[in-house]
């Protein structure tokens, strides 16, 4: 009985809870870095247009365009609010250190949903491609979950929830950040929104945004190991 009433409380706490301190931000700040987004894109694609890159080159973009772009957009967020509202973007965006006991569980739910995507896409007949390991290290463990933490769970999921509440606010980011990765299928959807929905929860349960970056990473890697073995 104790137990039960112990994770409704737990239950209960996080879904009352609000993400602290509140966003400086709003909705027109995530607009404009979309935009940075979509004008990023026109900027490449007429790149291909003038032969200064190949189209191959946006199909199967190289690990070093790949970190180029995500380090430019990760950039373009700290500015888009740090020039406008002058004031220090890394603490409220959720980048804290986390309580050691978050850290173990994300470094538990990372490689638990990972198991679980990995049997459910394996179900599904769904193949994942390998990914070469300096893309994984450099993508998938480090400049990867830091742009969409920050994005996601650091910008979006606090101005969301001032609207929504916290727990509407943990899905409605998970479905976007499913929709940012381009699914092509239902499967896809499945698995991005589920990652997203525990990305989010890590991050309003901790206060942090670093935990979900870490479960973010581990997940990552997991799911790697799974899917190639």
């Amino acid at each position: 009985m104790k137990i039960r009433e112990g994770a409704k409380n737990r239950w209960r706490a996080i879904t009352n809870a609000r993400l602290e301190p509140q966003p400086f931000w709003g909705y027109e700040d995530i607009g404009a870095f979309f935009l940075l987004v979509v004008s990023l894109s026109l900027i490449l694609r007429l790149f291909v247009c003038l032969h200064f890159l190949a189209q191959s080159t946006l199909i199967n973009p190289s690990i070093g365009l790949q970190s180029a772009v995500v380090v430019f957009l990760g950039a373009g967020l700290y500015f888009v609010l740090r020039f406008r509202y002058r004031q220090p973007v890394l603490k409220p965006l959720g980048w804290v250190v986390p309580q050691m006991a978050y850290v173990v569980m994300a470094l538990i739910v990372g490689p638990s949903f990972a198991a679980g995507i990995a049997l459910y896409l394996r179900l599904r007949n769904q193949i994942t491609p390998p990914i070469p390991i300096g893309e994984l290290l450099m993508l998938g463990l480090v400049l990867g979950p830091l742009l969409e933490e920050s994005l996601f769970r650091g910008c979006l999921l606090p101005v969301i929830a001032q609207t929504t509440g916290t727990i509407p606010a943990v899905i409605i980011t998970a479905v976007v950040f499913a929709l940012f990765h381009g699914p092509a299928n239902r499967a896809h959807w499945v698995s991005f929104t589920a990652t997203g929905i525990a990305y989010g929860w890590m991050r309003v349960a901790s206060g942090s945004t670093t935990a979900a970056a870490i479960t973010h990473a581990a997940y990552n890697l997991s799911l790697l190991i799974f899917v190639a073995t």
